[in-house]
């Protein structure tokens, strides 16, 4: 064998070699590359939809609020970089689907309320203007509201008049119904956090609908009443609560500096907004 034969299937190898490596790395693991990478396939796969970037592993696709979140499949990624691609192309096809379907009727147990951003709220309000469909969202207090919305294994979307008609509610109902599904997933409150003495940070960790929990400030009242009349919560994610049984100028400062931090940690984060419970609902601290 001549040495130029060698030279050339040495190259050939090298060549196969990074070609194999591409292949198992062709998803990045880390941003922008990750999330590029993830709105490329699903624009692929739904060629004539709109699939935007609203904010760090956020997209939106449609124009219906259909929200998919990269943020379980981003620390698998992390976890396991070389199952990445895999578990990208189960992610987008499961997605896919979820996207696919939602021109469905909605199931009514598939309807829940969350709490989300009023920032993320007027963006997706703006997007749907052109669309004729109302998006089911109330204000709640300074900086966020309640959205109803669609909620499947693979992702959800905020609810529109289209699901009203489907499910032949008016938007009261509609409200109604997702307050009492979510609140029958819920655990009890006593089962998940205990009162918080002066001095002491208490924190509730759960699901996408862990912040849902101040949509029913009657559940708080015993909390409140074990922390003397004092329960002040912060919800900086869906997904957390945090609370304190202390109002003092140090306490409150240091919660929302938390809030503040933990907000931003997180796609979808929702505020730093201080509340003080009441027995006529959650207000504002200044």
């Amino acid at each position: 064998m001549t040495s130029s034969t060698l030279l050339r299937r040495a190259a050939l190898a090298a060549a196969f070699s990074m070609a194999a490596t591409a292949r198992a790395q062709s998803v990045p693991i880390d941003d922008p590359g990750f999330t590029d990478a993830i709105t490329e396939q699903l624009r692929t796969a739904l060629p004539d939809e709109h699939v935007v970037v609203v904010g760090p592993q956020r997209l939106t696709i449609g124009n219906v609020g259909f929200t998919v979140n990269l943020a379980h499949l981003s620390q698998a990624c992390r976890a396991n970089a070389s199952k990445c691609d895999g578990e990208s192309a189960h992610f987008v096809a499961g997605v896919t689907q979820a996207f696919q379907d939602m021109n469905k009727p909605p199931a009514p147990a598939q309807v829940r309320i969350a709490v989300r951003s009023a920032r993320m709220a007027q963006a997706y309000v703006a997007s749907t203007r052109t669309t004729g469909l109302n998006l089911q969202v109330q204000p709640l207090v300074e900086g966020l509201v309640s959205a109803v919305v669609i909620d499947s294994p693979a992702s959800l979307r905020w609810a529109s008049s289209k699901d009203l008609d489907a499910l032949k509610l008016d938007p009261a109902a509609l409200r109604e119904l997702a307050l009492s599904n979510t609140h029958a997933a819920l655990q009890p409150l006593a089962s998940v956090a205990q009162p918080a003495p002066k001095g002491k940070l208490g924190t509730i960790d759960g699901d996408a609908y862990t912040a849902s929990r101040i949509l029913f400030p009657a559940d708080w009242a015993l909390m409140a009443k074990a922390q003397g009349g004092t329960l002040i919560v912060a919800v900086p994610l869906p997904t957390e609560i945090l609370y304190i049984g202390d109002d003092g100028t140090d306490a409150l400062g240091a919660l929302r500096t938390l809030a503040h931090h933990q907000m931003g940690a997180a796609p979808g984060g929702l505020g730093d907004q201080l509340l003080r419970w009441t027995p006529e609902g959650w207000k504002i601290v200044n």
